[in-house]
C-alpha cells in the first residue's frame, strides 16, 4: 500500500494535463522570448544612439601649463603658470548645422624685464555655427540617417511581433501534433483491445480443435503488431513533449497528459478559417505586417541610394564664430606691475565693444578613384541586398497565399474521402468477420481489413493534422488573418 500511494503521488508531482491556451499562458518568460527582445531592443538602441548624436552636450575643459623658459626678446613676457578654463553647450541637428556656445577664461602670470604681469584674467564668450554646404546640404545625409535609423526601428517592431506570433503557433503546432498522436492511440489501442479478444478466441477454438496454430498465429502477429504500433506513438509523443519543453522550458513536469479538448470546434474553425483564406483571390496584405516591413525596406533603400551617390563627392563646410572678449590687467603709474581679475575682465566685456567674428571655409575634394570604385561598390550592394529582401518578402506573401489555398482545400477534400473510405473499410470489416464466423473468409483475409481500416482512421487523423498546421503556416505569414483560430 505505501508503494502505491508513493506511485500514486509522484504521478501527480510528475505529470501535469495541458492545454492550449495553458501552453501559451506559460510561454511568458522563455529564452525564444528573449531572443526575440534583444533582437528588438538591439533595432530600439540603433535608432536610440542616432538620437543620441543630435542630443545637446554639455562639456567642461581644464588646462595647465607651466614653464621656465627664457624670452628671445628680453620685452617679449613669459608667462607661466597658465589656467584655462572652458565650459560650453555644443549640438548637431539633422539640418547638416553644429552649434557651439562656450565661455573660456585664461589665468595667466608673468614677467619681462620691465614689468610683471600677476592673475591677468582673459575671459572669452563664443557661439559658433558650422555649416555643410554641400554633401550636407540642409541636411540631405543627416536627415536620410537618422529616418533609416527610425525605419529599422519599426522595421524591428514589425518583426517582433511576427515573431512572437510565430512562436506561439509553434507552441500550438507542438500541441495539436500531442493531439493529433492521442487520436491515433485511441484508435490503436481499440484495435489492440479487439486483436486481443480475437487472439483469446482463436486460442479457445484451438483448445477445442476448431482453429489450427496458424491461425492462433497470425492473431497473436496482429497483437504483437498493434502493441509496436502503439510503442512507435508513444515514442513519437516523448518527441513532440520535447518540443513543447525547448520551447517551454519552465514545462518540467515528466509527463504531459491533455486536458480535456473539443477536437469538432477546432476541425469547424480550421474550416472557418479555410473559407477566409480562399475567399481572396490574391493574396490579403491587410492581414500581414509583412507589406509594412516591404514599404519599410522601399524608404531605406531610397535614402541609402542618396547616401551612397554622395561617398565620393566633394565636401564644403563654413565655419562662423562671434565673440566677446574681456582682459583684465590694470598697471600702476610707472607700469611695472600689470594686475587683474575675473571681475575686472568682466567689466571689460560690459563697459567696452569687445565684439569679434571669425569665418573659415573648409573645401574637401578625394583624390585617386578608389572612393569613386568603393562607393560604386556599396551602392550596388546595398540597393541589390535591399531590393532582394523587398522582392523577397513580396514573393513569399503572393506564393504562401495561393499554394495555401489549393493545399487547404486539396487536403480537406482529403479529409471528406479518407473518412469515406474509413467508413467503408468499417463496413467490410464488419461482414468479413461475419464471413469469418461462418468460415467463408481466411483470417489473413480478415486481418489484412483490419490492418487497412486502422491505416485508413490513422491516415484521417494526419491529413487532418496537415490541414491544421497548413493553417498555422499561413498564419506566421498573414499574421493579421481575422478568424477565430488564428487566436489574435
Amino acid at each position: 500500500m505505501k508503494l502505491l500511494a508513493l506511485f500514486l503521488f509522484s504521478t501527480l508531482i510528475f505529470a501535469e494535463s495541458v492545454s492550449e491556451q495553458s501552453l501559451l499562458k506559460m510561454a511568458t518568460d522563455t529564452p525564444g522570448l528573449d531572443e526575440i527582445e534583444a533582437r528588438l531592443a538591439r533595432g530600439e538602441g540603433t535608432y536610440t544612439k542616432a538620437k543620441d548624436a543630435l542630443a545637446p552636450e554639455a562639456y567642461v575643459n581644464y588646462n595647465h601649463e607651466s614653464t621656465r623658459e627664457r624670452a628671445i626678446i628680453s620685452f617679449n613676457p613669459i608667462f607661466s603658470p597658465i589656467n584655462l578654463y572652458q565650459v560650453g553647450v555644443k549640438k548637431n541637428t539633422k539640418y547638416g548645422i553644429s552649434a557651439d556656445a562656450n565661455m573660456a577664461v585664461q589665468q595667466q602670470s608673468g614677467a619681462n624685464t620691465s614689468s610683471t604681469f600677476n592673475d591677468v584674467h582673459t575671459v572669452v564668450y563664443s557661439f559658433g555655427l558650422s555649416f555643410d554646404l554641400w554633401k550636407d546640404l540642409f541636411g540631405k545625409l543627416s536627415r536620410r540617417n537618422l529616418e533609416n535609423a527610425k525605419l529599422s526601428r519599426d522595421q524591428a517592431r514589425f518583426q517582433s511581433e511576427i515573431e512572437k506570433h510565430n512562436y506561439k503557433l509553434a507552441i500550438r503546432k507542438s500541441y495539436w501534433a500531442l493531439v493529433a498522436n492521442q487520436e491515433k492511440l485511441k484508435i490503436t489501442e481499440k484495435l489492440l483491445k479487439a486483436s486481443k479478444k480475437q487472439a483469446k478466441d482463436a486460442r479457445q477454438r484451438r483448445a477445442n480443435s476448431i482453429a489450427d496454430v496458424g491461425e492462433v498465429a497470425r492473431y497473436e502477429s496482429q497483437v504483437a503488431t498493434r502493441k509496436g504500433q502503439i510503442l512507435r506513438l508513444n515514442f513519437e509523443r516523448e518527441g513532440i513533449s520535447k518540443q513543447l519543453r525547448d520551447l517551454i522550458p519552465n514545462l518540467t513536469f515528466s509527463k504531459l497528459d491533455l486536458a480535456p479538448y473539443q477536437l469538432a470546434t477546432t476541425v469547424n474553425e480550421v474550416l472557418k478559417c479555410s473559407m477566409v483564406i480562399n475567399s481572396h483571390e490574391k493574396a490579403p496584405y491587410d492581414f500581414t505586417s509583412y507589406d509594412e516591413i516591404s514599404n519599410l525596406l522601399t524608404k531605406i533603400r531610397d535614402n541609402q541610394k542618396v547616401i551612397d551617390e554622395t561617398y565620393d563627392d566633394i565636401d564644403l563646410a563654413l565655419s562662423t564664430t562671434v565673440k566677446q572678449t574681456g582682459v583684465s590687467s590694470e598697471s600702476n603709474a610707472d607700469g611695472s606691475l600689470y594686475d587683474g581679475s575675473y571681475q575686472e575682465a568682466l567689466d571689460d566685456i560690459e563697459d567696452n565693444n569687445r565684439e569679434g567674428f571669425e569665418a573659415a571655409l573648409t573645401l574637401t575634394v578625394p583624390l585617386g578613384s578608389a572612393k569613386s570604385k568603393s562607393q560604386k561598390f556599396e551602392e550596388s550592394y546595398n540597393h541589390k541586398r535591399i531590393s532582394a529582401e523587398v522582392r523577397k518578402l513580396n514573393t513569399m506573401l503572393e506564393t504562401t497565399h495561393i499554394q495555401v489555398s489549393n493545399s487547404v482545400k486539396l487536403l480537406t477534400d482529403a479529409v471528406l474521402v479518407q473518412k469515406q473510405t474509413s467508413e467503408k473499410l468499417g463496413i467490410r470489416v464488419k461482414d468479413m468477420q461475419k464471413k469469418f464466423s461462418q468460415a467463408r473468409v481466411s483470417v489473413n483475409d480478415l486481418i489484412q481489413d483490419q490492418d487497412a481500416l486502422l491505416s485508413s482512421d490513422l491516415l484521417v487523423v494526419d491529413t487532418q493534422l496537415s490541414v491544421l498546421n497548413t493553417v498555422l503556416d499561413y498564419f506566421s505569414v498573414f499574421n493579421q488573418t481575422p478568424c477565430e483560430f488564428n487566436r489574435i
